[in-house]
């Protein structure tokens, strides 16, 4: 089964040659979450060990170099920003292309709990920290280059693309080619009936797999592209695993079984809370999760048993309200689960 690697080896033609698209896109998104140096350079002079030390990556990294369509794309403007205070894990980059646009790229989450945080904060908060980075890195990048641009990402990467691109000033609008959200997550309600939001949808391109639950998290653009991907599940988030056939992917008419219920159970638990009890709970159970002195979520994986009695102490520790607001959050979870059995019944 092919996917972008395989595309990266068998595409060989310029932009020139053969026009931009998903799958490109997929690639220039991904990127995102690699190491680059300050200075404007090439792809195809990218050290390998220096970008990623993750054997897959350096895999990826390799097909890059040696494409004949990718590795004359040069990377400029990379920027990463964790803070802890303000709850915000931010990373972009910009490619200039050499048909002479440019793809402005953010990262998704990554394993630090601060960027999970951010994630979890965006239920109840508009706009989180990072989304305010990415319309302010957008804003700054195009005032610097006048090529008309793609603004695209992976996850949370998808959701800072879509806020930066329906915020940025009219006046650059028009040199706006295309947003691009790739199983990136939605918003709150409100958003999708902002004029700056209804201006600019048309542009937004939403490439989900089809089993898809982070990027049918809270509220989206009705219109999206559904992929084949070769995981199933949460797994189908990883962008290896989207299948691609001719230089593009490969689309599929409908969500896969039992996605519907469990993106109707997620997302009707949430719509349940009101914004300040989606707060208290998700700022009680990172209180918890912090107690156990480990910063990702790869270390509480691994070490989760010994630290145990951490988090039991702390949940003991939270005062009355924050334990009352965690039982009601879990009891509003049980009862969506309950009340959207009905779509698990295959319809005849």
């Amino acid at each position: 089964m092919e996917n972008f690697l395989t595309y990266l080896e068998k595409n060989n033609k310029s932009f020139l040659e053969e026009p931009f698209n998903d799958v490109d896109n997929l690639i220039l998104a991904y990127l995102s979450y690699l190491h680059f140096p300050t200075k404007k350079t090439k792809l195809k002079y990218l050290d390998i060990n220096k970008t990623t030390k993750i054997s897959k990556n350096k895999e990826f990294i390799k097909r890059v170099v040696e494409s004949k369509r990718f590795n004359e794309i040069e990377v400029c403007f990379p920027i990463e920003d964790t803070n802890d205070l303000e709850e915000k894990q931010f990373s972009a980059v910009t490619f200039l292309l050499p048909n002479n646009t440019m793809y402005i790229s953010f990262r998704g989450t990554d394993s630090t709990l601060t960027g999970w945080k951010e994630d979890f904060n965006m239920a109840f908060m508009l706009p989180v920290p990072s989304q305010i980075e990415a319309l302010n890195y957008v804003e700054k990048i195009v005032r610097l280059i006048p090529r008309d641009f793609y603004i695209g990402g992976h996850s949370k990467g998808g959701n800072l693309a879509v806020y930066a691109g329906c915020n940025i000033n009219n006046n650059i609008t028009n040199r706006l080619i295309k947003i691009y959200s790739n199983d990136g997550p939605g918003f709150l309600k409100e958003f999708l009936t902002t004029s700056n939001y209804q201006s600019v949808k048309e542009k937004i391109e939403k490439i989900v797999p089809s089993s898809s639950i982070i990027g049918m998290l809270l509220y989206t653009n009705e219109h999206y592209k559904i992929i084949k991907s070769s995981e199933d599940g949460i797994l189908e988030h990883d962008p290896f695993s989207w299948l691609v056939k001719d230089n593009s992917f490969i689309i599929l008419k409908e969500l896969s079984d039992g996605t519907a219920y469990t993106n109707k159970v997620i997302n009707d638990f949430i719509s349940s809370l009101s914004k300040k009890e989606r707060e208290i709970f998700i700022d009680s159970l990172f209180t918890v999760l912090k107690s156990t002195n480990l910063t990702t979520l790869d270390e509480i994986k691994k070490k989760f048993l010994i630290k145990i009695p951490n988090i039991l102490i702390s949940i003991y520790k939270l005062d009355d309200v924050n334990k009352k607001y965690i039982l009601k959050t879990i009891k509003a979870l049980i009862k969506s689960c309950l009340t959207n059995l009905n779509l698990l019944i295959p319809k005849d």
